[in-house]
């Protein structure tokens, strides 16, 4: 049953990176390519694909976050012909779940790894669930900054 499943429903991409998917292809390499990307909008179909480069993502209704949206207003949207956009708030927002993914992936080894410390509590986060952070520029910042002294080996 599962051989025929697979058959039918194409196979995830995890070799692609959440900005990749994100970017479609685009260089994201400076700040500013982002900002430029960022204040052009995403589109909600990317986003969307973004989002389900992640178990954990696709769980907690990411979308709906980003959005700001309710769950039928998103489904109705992403079935617009005409590409929906978001706004340079919801972009950036996407965009810095994409990024935090990618260097808690990065980070911690694998992907299931990264899922499973954004979902939960961190200690030196004040007890905060880093998923809960990241759509909040300062939160993302706090969040981003600790994975990087994880990455260097300075938890304190």
């Amino acid at each position: 049953m599962s051989a025929t499943l697979q058959a039918v429903t194409p196979p995830a991409q995890p070799d692609r990176k959440p900005t990749e998917v994100l970017l479609r292809g685009r260089k994201g390499d400076t700040p500013l390519s982002i900002i430029e990307y960022t204040l052009e909008g995403f589109d909600l179909s990317d986003v969307r694909d973004m989002l389900s480069t992640s178990a954990l993502y696709m769980e907690h209704g990411l979308v709906q976050r980003i959005t700001g949206k309710s769950v039928r207003t998103v489904q109705r949207l992403a079935k617009a012909v005409k590409p929906i956009r978001l706004n340079q708030q919801q972009s950036t927002v996407a965009f810095q779940y994409a990024q935090t993914l990618e260097h808690a992936t990065q980070v911690l080894g694998s992907q299931a790894l990264a899922e499973d410390w954004l979902k939960k509590p961190c200690k030196y986060l004040d007890g905060h669930v880093p998923l809960d952070l990241i759509d909040n520029a300062l939160g993302y910042q706090v969040v981003e900054d600790y994975l990087t002294r994880m990455e260097h080996g300075v938890y304190q």
